[in-house]
């Protein structure tokens, strides 16, 4: 399926809806983990110091915002397959955390959907991130 011809239909079913989320989901990780220099780098130590293995985990969402604050934000997908959220209040270049090290750290691996058959959504954006850490690791898919 050509994905510029898919982004272009007005109307999507779900196959094309969840095509257009996987090549999305693996833009985001391709991004980060060949351009790690990207990776705010008070998110890459704080991860380091969480266990965070950067050559096998992926990134599936990250903002780094300097407008009413500077904070990094977004969610990843662990060594371990553990979904992790994210928000730490940094300095302007976001080189560190700040004075006030406002950290959120949350395993929401709980509460994150792997199914691969979602009623009306089809495959689960839980579920497409271990297909890519899979893929991009070139290791089997884990049981979802």
């Amino acid at each position: 399926m050509d994905i510029e011809r898919v982004r272009r239909k007005r109307q999507k079913n779900v196959q094309e809806q969840t095509l257009l989320r996987q090549e999305s989901l693996l833009r985001a990780a391709t991004f980060y983990r060949d351009n790690p220099d990207r990776v705010p780098l008070a998110l890459r130590q704080y991860a380091l110091g969480q266990a965070i293995d950067w050559d096998r985990s992926i990134i599936m969402e990250l903002d780094a915002n300097i407008y009413g604050g500077y904070w990094v934000n977004g969610m990843l997908l662990t060594q371990e397959h553990r979904f992790i959220e994210f928000d730490l209040s940094t300095n302007e270049d976001h080189s560190a955390l700040d004075d006030s090290a406002k950290v959120i750290w949350l395993d929401v691996s709980a509460q994150t959907s792997t199914s691969r058959h979602l009623r009306g959504t089809g495959i689960s954006k839980g579920a497409l991130a271990l297909e890519i850490q899979a893929v991009l690791n070139n290791e089997d898919e884990p049981d979802a």
